[in-house]
């Protein structure tokens, strides 16, 4: 039986760039790799997911040309950096930069990561380091890179109050179409239902 005030469903493209709104979002992050002559990529990408909890992995899909891939396939390891709204200009302005530990200014602070070579980058909230576990080409122009979650930092005042409040202070970028992002601003529990009723 349809409901005479269900909302009325139309066909769209299947091409996710016709998408407006997205029904499907990714989170914006910031990868940290390592080419094998040393220098360090950071590159902005939304297309990241968790694919299983044990082991923990995730997966990064990119173009099979860029850097990014090109360095994680090379060195097998890479770090997901998460950053806050306070920096998004500088996620958008900066997508793509090579920094050389030699730079006089680099655009972004770097630090040693824990277990990887790639550094993190300390103006991100949060940092997820992998190793290279798999790799999946989809077609002649991108990969998906899955990667071992191996250590897991994260700012210290994240981890202070519920975990509402802990998500509010995160505040996540969210890609929601070409040049429009959002920001997780606000983590709600689900009311708990009477299963008998």
């Amino acid at each position: 039986m349809i409901r005479r005030d269900a909302a009325k469903k139309v066909g769209v493209a299947v091409s996710k760039s016709s998408w407006h709104p997205s029904p499907l979002l990714g989170q914006i992050v910031l990868i940290s790799s390592r080419s094998i002559r040393g220098e360090v990529h950071v590159a902005a990408k939304s297309w990241v997911s968790m694919v299983a909890s044990d082991p923990p992995t995730l997966s990064l899909a990119c173009r099979i040309s860029h850097r990014t891939a090109i360095n994680i396939l090379e060195t097998r390891e890479f770090v997901v950096n998460v950053p806050g709204d306070d920096i998004a200009s500088r996620v958008f302005t900066a997508a793509e930069t090579l920094q050389s530990t030699l730079d006089s200014a680099p655009p972004w602070g770097l630090q040693p990561a824990t277990k990887v070579a790639p550094p993190i980058i300390e103006e991100c909230r949060a940092h997820i380091e992998c190793v290279l576990d798999a790799s999946k080409r989809l077609n002649e122009e991108e990969v998906v890179r899955y990667g071992w979650i191996i250590a897991v930092t994260i700012d210290e005042k994240l981890l202070l109050g519920d975990a509402e409040d802990r998500y509010k202070a995160l505040r996540p970028l969210i890609f929601l179409e070409e040049g429009l992002f959002g920001v997780l601003d606000a983590a709600r529990r689900v009311e708990a239902r009477d299963e008998q009723t």
